[in-house]
């Protein structure tokens, strides 16, 4: 959960819109160096990710904010024109659970940074340019383990939930650190007179190497003590963007295709000589294989898109427990393997519109995301003591949908530029099968209140002549 958390609150929004097949790459464009500008601006935004209250209290929360800072820089006076985006942006996130009745109490703070530069070189109709992107995270998550689970059958506690409190505890502190580099290149390229051909590929890779450390308590004298759970991963996404467009046409076709590796470990270190456990706890590997088809259109005033998108995703994974404890002379470890695979096909429409511009300047942009999820879940458990376990053998079928509407409001004096714009995101799911696991747990108190998905930024610029 605390990992599950990390990786959402770092990029949540653009991660959303990844799940449901619309992409987000920035890039330089061709009417970017048409006109010889230094521009400097400075952000601030606040993310209100998520909060719950029940009773009156406030039970979780998960909030953020960050500063960018963005010089942009063109030279447009001759036949040959370049540019330039530096930005720096500090960001931070915070995710509490001061008075919830969780089984895991946790409070993790998560700083971290980006570096961004974006070169561009053309002319009138031909441009070519180069991105790169470095990214670094740091967290820490301090957690508290309130309840350990129980079963009805004795035989699963006697040999396995039992255990878990002396080998663990009822503490335990997780730290760690992503790094990200991306690199991206992308091109405009004239087809004929009245017709120019886009393309914008991406490729990242991310590591990341965050640590459980715990207090062993077992009857088991040479695993006592403080210890270590590592998990080592490493992450790789690649993105082709093409599209179309023409001064004759009144839209623009996009094809996007994406592709997303990740491989992770669990390393279990070892006291020295020490070889009643294992040094290993097992892998994960996920694939992801996708594509989204996009059209972009002007009516009048008003800016239109509409896409649709398929994905196939697979998961495998085996997974064991360190060595629990030791029953008479019997070593107590358990191990499970699980599979998950299938399909999403998703769409979405959004659309932009200016309402007013006097002065201050106030546009409205709304859209509508829908994903449909198919996946197949495989599991089985691999149980010691004649302990009995039910594999698992279910389908997983859910919709996710997301609305959101943003409002950016700006004045412009002289030189300067303040903006400031609120954005509202709302997403619901809705299970449709007939399983009998179930991943989301009891949360039906009538006096719970959930509220969530906003955001507000407010940008300066200064534009230097």
């Amino acid at each position: 959960m605390v990992f599950s958390d990390v990786g959402i609150a770092q990029e949540f929004y653009s991660l959303l819109n990844n799940v449901l097949d619309q992409p987000t790459l920035t890039r330089m464009n061709l009417s970017d160096l048409q006109q010889t500008q230094l521009k400097l601006s400075s952000a601030y935004i606040y993310q209100d990710y998520f909060r719950e209250r029940i009773a009156g209290k406030e039970t979780q929360s998960l909030f953020g904010d960050g500063v960018t800072v963005n010089l942009h820089a063109v030279n447009a006076r001759g036949s040959f024109k370049y540019g330039a985006i530096f930005q720096v942006q500090e960001r931070r996130e915070n995710y509490s659970t001061p008075n919830s009745d969780l089984f895991i109490n946790t409070d993790y703070l998560l700083e971290g940074g980006n570096l961004d530069l974006q070169v561009g070189l053309g002319n009138d109709k031909m441009l070519w340019g180069v991105k790169i992107d470095q990214r670094r995270t740091i967290f820490t998550a301090p957690s508290l383990i309130n309840e350990y689970p129980e079963s009805e059958d004795s035989q699963m506690n006697r040999y396995f939930l039992d255990w878990l409190e002396p080998s663990f505890g009822n503490e335990f502190d997780a730290q760690g650190k992503f790094d990200l580099t991306g690199l991206q290149t992308f091109t405009s390229l004239p087809m004929g007179s009245n017709l120019i051909l886009n393309l914008n590929y991406r490729v990242s890779e991310s590591t990341f190497a965050p640590y459980v450390e715990y207090l062993n308590n077992s009857n088991i004298d040479e695993l006592q003590g403080e210890r270590q759970m590592i998990f080592d991963g490493a992450n790789e996404n690649q993105f082709l963007e093409i599209s179309l467009e023409s001064p004759l046409w009144s839209f623009k076709p996009t094809l996007t295709l994406q592709k997303n590796n990740v491989d992770l470990t669990i390393d279990n270190p070892l006291p020295k000589d020490i070889i009643d456990d294992f040094p290993e706890l097992g892998w994960l590997d996920f694939s992801r294989r996708g594509g989204a088809f996009s059209i972009e259109s002007q009516l009048e005033n008003l800016d239109l898109e509409l896409g649709v998108g398929y994905s196939q995703w697979e998961v495998n994974t085996e997974l064991s427990t360190p060595v629990l404890g030791r029953y008479w002379l019997f070593p107590i470890a358990h191990a499970a393997q699980l599979q998950i695979s299938g399909k999403s096909i998703s769409q979405h429409l959004s659309f932009y519109r200016e309402l007013i511009n006097r002065g201050i300047r106030v546009d409205l942009n709304a859209g509508y995301q829908h994903a449909y999820f198919d996946f197949m879940v495989v599991g089985e458990a691999e149980l010691e003591f004649n302990i009995r376990s039910v594999p698992i053998d279910d389908p997983l079928q859910f919709h996710l949908h997301t609305i959101s509407i943003g409002a950016p409001i700006s004045f412009t004096l002289n030189s300067f530029t303040l903006q400031y714009e609120i954005y509202q995101m709302i997403p619901w799911m809705k299970r449709v099968d007939d399983s009998a696991f179930n991943f989301q747990g009891e949360r039906d108190q009538p006096d719970r209140k959930v509220r969530g998905g906003g955001q507000h930024m407010i940008t300066l610029s200064y534009k230097l002549n």
